[in-house]
């Protein structure tokens, strides 16, 4: 059910994926963006969050096993062939690829739940195109497995482009659980630093941003927000939340290592049984 890409694509991919491997293996990420993280917090007068240094220190081992892993994002993710409820979409992030989900994807075919597929997509192309591209698989991976729902789980950017499929894309009802894991939903001032089209789209205030806050609520999709306070890239409630949705916060998770933790996998497993 895995979707293929033309060389071309998979070259491009590359060199965002070089670049941001450079970013981990050096500790630029997360260094940089947690630090800042800080400095917002004292400029405001707000008390920095107690487990930010330990934070950083375990996100950049995460981040570090990630990088060693990204090839894994050439093979389908654990629980490919489990025949549970319904099929689990999983959705990158931002110049990240499928290997990041496979921690999670291991404890979620453990419950029982699948079968899993990830979905690649240009993290620097705008976020409607890449949730047109979605719906076009999820219409795949239905008419492949006979399900008539599917779930989405999405990571940073990819939870924004889940959410946008699911209320402006035609996906409320196909989608029966979206659950998003520090996902700039109102947006964050990371992005600025980034390249691509997306990069504009991401910032606090954007018209996509906007856009999103508008829509209907949804109407038959279950939607879960997670995030955490020592999340350097999408800092704090400002950024990360939804109105009238199933939130769960945590004090003491980096932005990736969220996707590592066996506290997250155990929300999300709850939230898709």
């Amino acid at each position: 059910m895995q979707q293929r890409h033309r060389v071309g694509h998979l070259l491009w991919r590359g060199l965002v994926a070089g670049a941001s491997n450079a970013l981990m293996l050096t500790g630029a990420y997360p260094a940089l963006p947690n630090a800042l993280l800080a400095l917002r917090k004292r400029r405001r007068g707000q008390p920095v969050p107690p487990g930010l240094v330990r934070s950083t220190v375990e996100e950049w081992q995460v981040a570090v096993l990630m990088t060693a892993n990204r090839w894994r994002g050439f093979l389908p993710l654990p629980g490919a062939a489990v025949q549970g409820p319904r099929p689990i979409i999983m959705l990158h992030g931002y110049a990240m690829n499928r290997a990041n989900f496979v921690p999670l994807a291991q404890r979620l075919a453990a419950a029982q739940l699948g079968p899993i597929v990830g979905f690649e997509y240009w993290s620097l192309g705008r976020v409607s195109t890449a949730a047109r591209r979605l719906g076009e698989f999820v219409t795949h991976v239905r008419e492949q497995t006979g399900a008539s729902q599917v779930d989405l789980v999405g990571h940073s950017m990819g939870g924004v482009v889940g959410r946008y499929y699911a209320s402006l894309g035609g996906g409320d009802g196909i989608v029966k659980n979206l659950v998003t894991i520090g996902s700039p939903h109102l947006g964050t001032e990371i992005s600025a630093m980034g390249v691509g089209r997306s990069r504009k789209e991401l910032v606090r205030g954007s018209s996509l941003v906007t856009r999103l806050e508008a829509a209907k609520p949804l109407a038959h999709t279950k939607m879960t927000v997670i995030w955490s306070r020592t999340d350097g890239m999408v800092p704090g409630a400002q950024q990360a939340r939804v109105t009238g949705v199933d939130e769960i916060i945590y004090d003491d998770l980096g932005h990736l290592a969220m996707l590592a933790s066996p506290r997250v996998a155990a929300d999300v497993i709850a939230a898709l049984q």
